[in-house]
Formats: structure tokens, sequence, C-alpha cells
């Protein structure tokens, strides 16, 4: 068997609508959409991987519910072991509310219902499970106490640990350093350099990229939307990696198709400037469809 991608992550119901332009705090627009699609970061990204040619494993939950077996569509449709996901009876599956504006840009608001019991035991005896040379993808969508008991444990089994600490949340030193590489935003990677009190020599997503690296983290990628990435490593410079320039019509799970592709391409052994590249390509198809999952592409698209 050829190496594996475990992802420890959450699945949603997306709620999508669109509006001319996002209202005004107390505002109330008319919109149009109401579909619902499957979505959730650890979702998105194992189905990106996943039609990139990665041979993925989900560890999640959903709820006793109708939105169940919606949110593991994609994932089901794309060959995703789903075995270790479990039913909640008690919560209902996680639900996000997305409102896309005319110029692409959402809004998200995430009521995470059972991904909050996506626990450390299920977590740490699949990392147990994992064989040389497979590779752990995480986000911020399940619990703090989850992450970081599973991206210790890798660690300590000497696997790798992608994490995409997206939306942010404080994790310990140990732990955002274990990452390799860290994904980040602009905003995330602020952050971070304020968790780890680091202060970059300049402003640039390049210095934040070299300052998380020098504090021992082994590799960073900032990514910049329509600008592209910033890659970071030990084995190569600071290096930006420009985006194809293409009209966005919806940005929703654009970064998730790029963790995605990222990762699948280290898991082929890739190296990071060379995942980066792909990954901007596989953002940049995205960004050109409405929704999340059903705009990612499939191994054979013609990437821009």
């Amino acid at each position: 068997m050829g190496a594996r991608l475990l992802v420890i992550g959450s699945t949603n119901v997306d709620l999508l609508a669109t509006v001319p332009r996002h209202p005004s705090p107390g505002e109330t627009l008319l919109g149009t959409g109401g579909q619902r699609a499957a979505g959730g970061k650890g979702a998105n990204q194992a189905l990106a991987a996943a039609l990139q040619g990665a041979d993925v494993t989900f560890v999640g939950a959903v709820g006793e519910d109708a939105d169940a077996e919606l949110a593991l569509a994609g994932m089901r449709a794309a060959g995703v072991d789903l075995d270790s996901v479990v039913t909640v009876p008690e919560s209902p599956t996680g639900l996000a509310i997305i409102t896309v504006s005319q110029d692409g840009e959402n809004t998200i608001v995430v009521i995470p219902g059972a991904n909050a019991h996506v626990g450390v035991e299920a977590a740490t005896t699949a990392v147990a499970g994992m064989g040389e040379g497979d590779l752990l993808l995480m986000q911020g969508e399940v619990p703090r106490a989850t992450m970081e008991a599973a991206a210790r444990a890798a660690r300590d089994a000497d696997r790798r640990v992608v994490l995409n600490v997206a939306p942010w949340m404080a994790l310990d030193h140990d732990v955002l350093t274990a990452a390799d590489p860290l994904v980040l935003n602009e905003h995330e990677a602020q952050l971070a350099l304020a968790e780890l009190g680091l202060s970059p020599d300049g402003d640039s997503p390049e210095a934040a990229a070299t300052a998380l690296r020098v504090a021992g983290t082994p590799s960073v990628v900032i990514t910049l939307g329509a600008e592209g990435a910033v890659a970071a490593s030990q084995d190569s410079p600071t290096t930006q990696v420009p985006s194809p320039t293409v009209t966005a019509i919806d940005s929703t799970g654009a970064g998730d198709a790029f963790t995605g592709a990222l990762a699948a391409r280290l898991l082929e052994g890739d190296d990071l400037t060379t995942a980066v590249g792909h990954a901007v390509r596989v953002g940049a198809f995205a960004v050109q469809h409405q929704g999340a999952q059903p705009s990612y592409p499939e191994l054979d698209a013609e990437l821009p």
C-alpha cells in the first residue's frame, strides 16, 4: 500500500445565500440561493486531496439527522475512507451559513454541532494506525485538545503534520512548531506571531513566514488569496508563489481546495515550493465556480 493522508476535521452542511453586497449591521437584504451542500474545513480538504489523487482516511463526527448523509456524500463519492466517522445522537450535524456577495467575497458563520465531539481518543487511535510516509492533516474546526493530542502523537511517531489553524485557535507552542508546514492566511499568521511572541523584520508575508520558520516551525505556508502564497522551509529560501489570474465567482472553500491539494502533492513527494505551485492553481480553479466542494477539480481537470 502507498502512503495515506489522514484527515482529522470537521464535516458540515453549507447553507448558501448570494447577495448583491454584504449587509450593514441591522440591515436586511434580499438574496438568492438557499441551496444546501456538503462542507466543513476537514471534509473540504479531505475531498480536495482525494480528487487530486490522494488515498484519504477521514476522522470526524456527524449527527443522527438527515444532514449527515449530505455532509458525507462528496467524500463518499470520491472514495474517502469514512470508517472512522462517528454518529453523535445528541448533537446535530455541523452547519455553516455562508453569504456570498457579487464580488465573490464571503462571510461564514459555523455552528459546530457534532464536530465538537471529534475526540482525543478517536484522533490518537487513528494516528497510532499511521504508517511510514503517511501524513496527518488538521484544521481549526475541531476541539483544541483533539488537535493538540493528535499533533503530538504524530510528532512523537515521526509522522509529518500539516496544520491549517483556520479558524485560528491559540494552540500550545510545541504544537504550532510541530507543523510541517503550518498553513495560515495573512491574518492567522499575525495571530501566530503574537502567540509565539515573535517580532518579524518587517510586516510582509515573507517576513512573517521567515520569523515563524526561525522560531522552530519546519516549514510555513502563508496564503495570499489572489496573490498566491508564500512558502518557507529548511530546504529553500522564502519564496512567493504567484496565483494564476482568474475571474473569481465565489471564494468559498478555496483555501481548503489549496490546502487539500498541497497535502496531496506533499504526500506524493513534492518539495514545498512545487506543492504550493500546484495548490495555488487548484485554488484558482475553485474560485471560478460556485460553492465549496462542488468547485473542486478532479485530477485530470485543466487548471489555470
